[in-house]
């Protein structure tokens, strides 16, 4: 639960005691915080979760051609830092042209604007894959009296659409079709979106190479782990709360599921979106105009032993304006192993239980969508979760016997 100071109410209990985590609680266990979903986090020490702002990252040594390699080495380094520390940061001068986001928000508000019966044509129950429109309370994920005060519209990547795609290449299982609006009640809505996301798609590509630097790779480490990304899009929209706590809040607390989160909001300056450290502490960010936050999520706490951390946030609107915002949620290959790297395995940091043997994105999806939409199909059916024998791929290659 949460305090008046937004600080959460940890209750500590023995490990041979049961947590329940109902009506938006937490419990402690062995200095592990417990959320709903079977997420858990260390609070113990160390750096991880020690922060109390976010910080910002100027990209332009990323995206300036005469950025010099001592430019690139300081903005790995300060990647790292943001990475370790918090699991969030800012990202400024960037290289995306804002006309294009801006289109995008147009879009998402000419769809959120259109008659209920009009969205339900679209609605997530008619999809496999989860795309689609989420009505308000539709999810409650920190299991209050009402739940999640939000809607939102979520779309996939086609190989098809990215100029670096591969087509029919990519396994038919792994394809997430979208649902898309008549475009003679919402004509905007789908170029809008579709021009952000390659926008998004094509920063990615570049910050994903930073990133294999900052955890002790090479550079190309994650290219033959992309080739049909996960590159999705939840299009949300926020009303104003009046029964925050609790009744009701925007999103409940949650982590991302795949390697990276990229967000942009409008009105940019609402500070809905709150960050969880070490000490129980909801952090927001302060963002400037054009600006994207960009969070780490569940499979490069995996990857990396959770030395990078996937951050618990959640979001409360209590702001008179309404909050539209665009998360562009960024994976490997849906059919590729994660396992732990092993430089993050050593004595002081042993290999978390629950990451021993790797996992794909597509059993970690399939897992955690069902535990947020229990009202789906596919959680009500109880569809299988992992991928069938013979496609789970390293690098892009069959691993025989999986």
């Amino acid at each position: 639960m949460v305090d008046g100071h937004g600080q959460f109410k940890l209750s500590r209990t023995a490990a041979s005691d049961r947590v329940e985590v109902m009506v938006g609680s937490a419990g402690v266990i062995n200095d592990r915080l417990q959320l709903s979903q079977g997420i858990t986090r260390d609070i113990s020490g160390g750096i991880g979760g020690q922060f109390t702002i976010i910080p910002t990252i100027d990209l332009s040594a990323l995206i300036d051609p005469s950025a010099t390699p001592e430019d690139k080495t300081r903005l790995t380094a300060e990647v790292r830092e943001a990475c370790t520390r918090v699991g969030f940061f800012v990202i400024k001068n960037h290289g995306i042209d804002w006309n294009i986001v801006e289109a995008a928000f147009d879009g998402i508000k000419e769809f959120f604007d259109l008659p209920m019966e009009k969205k339900m044509e679209v609605h997530q129950s008619k999809s496999d894959s989860y795309q689609g429109y989420e009505q308000p309370y539709y999810t409650n994920v920190d299991r209050l009296k009402k739940g999640d005060l939000k809607e939102s519209y979520t779309t996939g990547y086609d190989p098809h659409t990215d100029p670096l795609g591969v087509g029919d290449a990519m396994p038919e299982l792994l394809r997430r079709h979208n649902l898309w609006p008549n475009p003679k009640d919402a004509p905007i809505v789908k170029p809008a979106l579709e021009a952000y996301r390659a926008a998004c798609l094509d920063l990615m590509r570049k910050l994903i190479r930073i990133m294999a630097v900052a955890i002790g790779e090479k550079e190309d480490f994650f290219d033959k782990k992309i080739t049909y990304p996960i590159a999705g899009i939840r299009a949300l929209y926020y009303p104003p709360q009046e029964n925050a706590g609790e009744e009701e809040t925007g999103l409940g607390a949650h982590t991302d599921v795949q390697l990276m989160t990229m967000i942009a909001q409008k009105p940019y300056d609402i500070q809905a979106l709150q960050v969880l450290n070490a000490s129980g502490q909801w952090i927001s960010p302060k963002l400037e105009p054009k600006t994207f936050v960009v969070n780490l999520s569940d499979m490069m706490g995996r990857l990396t032993n959770d030395t990078f951390l996937s951050t618990v946030d959640r979001v409360c609107n209590t702001d008179p304006r309404g909050r539209y915002s665009m998360p562009f949620f960024f994976g490997l290959n849906n059919d590729e192993l994660t396992p732990t790297l092993p430089q993050f395995v050593t004595a002081e940091n042993p290999l978390r239980e629950c990451y021993d043997g790797g996992m794909t994105g597509y059993e970690h999806y399939n897992m955690r969508m069902q535990r947020a939409h229990h009202k789906h199909p596919s959680a009500v059916n109880k569809v299988e979760l992992g991928l069938p024998k013979g496609m789970t791929k390293i690098d892009g290659v069959i691993v025989e016997g999986l």
